[in-house]
């Protein structure tokens, strides 16, 4: 039996006549009687018999039943999965980001979509630049969420906000006085920060060699720019950051102020090279785009 044969008697049974089952293909009458004709001389007996002015399923069609309601239940759902991945109402979105914008636009870009795609299954991978590119390059993850410079030939670079480094001080502190905070200002005071190993710490290092100062000595690496500033928090010393940290909304007992010389960070969304993007990557970076530009009003 063919699937349209099949889709045919499984509509006759569902709805209990030939116009009904014409209706619900969305055919005519005799198209139907023509595909159960044909169907029972295929088969060589009959599957349903007219009684009272009603078809009547036979015993041997109804023993058919379960399976075709099994196959067109799948084929059902599988339809309405279709629907779903083609509005990005579903699948699963993978990303790799740096620690620190995990905290910034991120959050409330996932919530956005969670709202407009409940479907959608999210995994979040928090790990330092380097491997999150490399998690993109690999195509283990859909997209990346990173600094700049991003040196991979085999990822899609696109350029989403330019960040710059800040000092973070408590709102009591002594240099909240100042507009600015300059290298000279925090070399007496206890430095946190992420280290000039990482993205971050190198920028640092590179604008203040660039205008001949000797860079910040820092005393507490930290994991990322959230864990410097509950640092700050606690009282442990000020902390060089990323601002996108400032967008969190959880330091309001911290002030932020622009560290000189400027350091600016290009922050980027990456994907894996000639990989055609899903709807839920898509529509993931059109909620990116439109938080950072909320947040630059």
């Amino acid at each position: 039996m063919t699937l349209r044969q099949l889709e045919t008697l499984y509509a006759i049974l569902k709805m209990g006549s030939i116009t009904g089952a014409a209706r619900s293909l969305n055919i005519t009458q005799p198209a139907v009687s023509a595909v159960l004709k044909h169907t029972e001389q295929q088969l060589q007996m009959p599957l349903f018999e007219r009684r009272h002015g009603r078809l009547q399923p036979t015993p041997e069609c109804l023993s058919l039943q379960p399976d075709l309601e099994e196959i067109f239940g799948r084929i059902d759902t599988i339809t309405r999965m279709v629907d779903d991945l083609r509005d990005g109402r579903s699948g699963k979105l993978v990303i790799a980001t740096s620690p620190t914008l995990v905290n910034a636009f991120l959050p409330q870009a996932i919530a956005s979509l969670k709202k407009s795609s409940p479907k959608v299954q999210i995994a979040v991978h928090s790990l330092p630049t380097p491997l999150a590119i490399a998690m993109v390059s690999r195509r283990e993850a859909d997209f990346g969420l990173v600094y700049a410079p991003v040196n991979d030939a085999t990822v899609e670079s696109e350029h989403l906000i330019e960040s710059e480094i800040v000092g973070v001080i408590p709102k009591k502190h002594k240099l909240n006085k100042r507009k600015n905070l300059r290298v000279s200002d925090i070399n007496k005071e206890s430095i946190i920060s992420t280290g000039p190993r990482t993205r971050l710490g190198a920028l640092i290092d590179e604008a203040c060699v660039k205008n001949k100062l000797t860079p910040p000595h820092i005393d507490i690496e930290a994991s990322s720019s959230f864990a410097a500033c509950l640092m700050v928090s606690t009282g442990a010393g000020i902390a060089l950051v990323d601002r996108t940290i400032e967008k969190s909304g959880k330091f309001a007992d911290l002030v932020f102020k622009p560290f000189l010389p400027t350091t600016t960070i290009p922050i980027r969304l990456i994907y894996p090279l000639d990989r055609p993007r899903s709807r839920a990557t898509q529509q993931m970076r059109l909620w990116l785009h439109r938080h950072v530009k909320d947040s630059m009003v």
